[in-house]
């Protein structure tokens, strides 16, 4: 079972780090397998806005964007059929780094310069969808690291529970023995 660190904080205080946690867990008999740090892998990728598009003339299926992160403009050339004009949009600057290792440069195809690439959700490692660029909620920030605006700086704790434990096979069950591990006081979720 994953759980959300920050989640898990909503619901009882405490000031421990991850790995300080999930020692306290394994160690109250609630074996924490892995920590999962989301997101560490994607590096200087923003909310950009796709300002224009027009088809390269040698390109069969490719654009040149101009996509813009609120500060500057940058020309991407870009494959994918789903974007348009006024779209928010995961841009990857030169020096990106995607999950994988990929890194991304400044490159020239079909005769144009590329600044950069338009992700996928698969290329940021959030999904499986390949088949065209994420598009981005409206009201999305523009030049916000895409980490923050699709909430990907989450820590995710790995519990292995027994069957024995189906009182901490939630949230809140979590928090529960979180809060009566440390001391913290335990807030329970306001219904309404």
């Amino acid at each position: 079972m994953r759980v959300s660190y920050n989640w898990l904080k909503e619901f009882v205080d405490f000031s421990l780090s991850p790995p300080e946690l999930a020692k306290c867990l394994t160690m109250a008999g609630l074996e924490v397998t892995d920590i999962l740090y989301l997101g560490s892998e994607v590096e200087n990728v923003v909310v950009g806005e796709i300002l224009s598009m027009k088809p390269l003339p040698q390109g069969d299926r490719l654009s040149l964007c101009q996509v813009s992160d609120g500060k500057q403009i940058f020309s991407v050339v870009c494959g994918a059929r789903n974007i348009k004009a006024k779209d928010l949009v995961p841009l990857a600057r030169v020096g990106a780094k995607l999950p994988g290792g990929r890194k991304i440069s400044k490159e020239k195809i079909r005769g144009q310069t590329s600044y950069g690439m338009l992700c996928s959700e698969k290329e940021l490692g959030i999904g499986e969808d390949a088949s065209g660029v994420h598009i981005l909620p409206a009201g999305s920030k523009l030049g916000e690291d895409i980490r923050k605006a699709l909430l990907l700086e989450e820590v995710a704790l790995e519990i292995e529970l027994t069957t024995n434990r189906s009182d901490c096979a939630s949230i809140f069950g979590i928090a529960r023995e979180v809060s009566a591990i440390l001391g913290g006081s335990l807030k329970p979720p306001r219904i309404e």
